[in-house]
């Protein structure tokens, strides 16, 4: 049990340095801190493979492979990160089927999907592409593991604020993707300021939301986490 506490403490400890060099260096240091980061989380997520979620573990295996797509490969190949994580947000809803139970959340899932995919039609018409739908699609399933964890957990773990963040970062790259391909987002608009500014936002909230998951992986069941 002792080794326990040294285990979390190295582990965050090395996010906390590859969090700093994420928020602060560029060019290729940048992505291999990312990434770094990202696998780590695995990684810990791993080492309680007999105690831990089997869905929340491959889920942050699917988002290392989206990480992979979006962060190494280059050119970067966004349709295929968007498929893992809509893949990994599977996975995360399947988990959370264990805590939050009854068909009325899978009816609530399958409408805010349904609605995503329709809006996204109609909004971008001749624009709407596969990347879009996909991106969509996932983004109303984050939507709701966010929801569905906050029902089942309140504030009182991790799991709920994970989520939040991992929103709070899509919606930063999406408005970015958006702005260049899909919406008419002007340069001189306040928007497009802050979500293209120097700071890195975007990983600002999606290594922090990476961790909480990685932390939750051995806390689903009944945990303090």
């Amino acid at each position: 049990m002792k080794i326990i506490p040294i285990k979390l403490g190295v582990f965050l400890l090395l996010e906390l340095i590859l969090y700093g060099m994420i928020l602060t260096v560029g060019g290729l240091w940048l992505s291999v801190s990312s990434y770094a980061a990202i696998l780590l989380c695995f990684a810990y997520a791993l080492s309680f493979w007999r105690s831990g979620d089997r869905c929340i573990l491959l889920g942050l295996l699917f988002t290392v492979g989206a990480d992979y797509f979006l962060v190494i490969c280059d050119p970067v190949q966004r349709l295929w990160g968007m498929v893992m994580f809509l893949c990994a947000q599977t996975c995360y809803a399947i988990a959370l089927s264990a805590v939050v139970k009854g068909r009325g959340w899978l009816v609530a899932r399958g409408v805010v999907t349904g609605i995503a995919l329709a809006v996204t039609v109609i909004v971008l018409g001749e624009n709407c592409d596969a990347l879009a739908l996909v991106s969509l699609c996932y983004y109303g399933n984050l939507i709701m593991n966010m929801v569905t964890a906050f029902s089942g957990f309140g504030g009182k773990k991790l799991l709920p604020w994970a989520f939040v963040l991992f929103l709070l970062c899509d919606t930063v790259i999406g408005l970015q993707v958006a702005a260049g391909s899909y919406l008419p987002i002007g340069e001189e608009t306040l928007l497009y300021r802050l979500i293209f500014t120097d700071f890195n936002l975007a990983w600002f909230f999606y290594l922090p939301s990476q961790v909480m998951i990685a932390l939750s992986a051995n806390k689903m069941r009944g945990e303090t986490w």
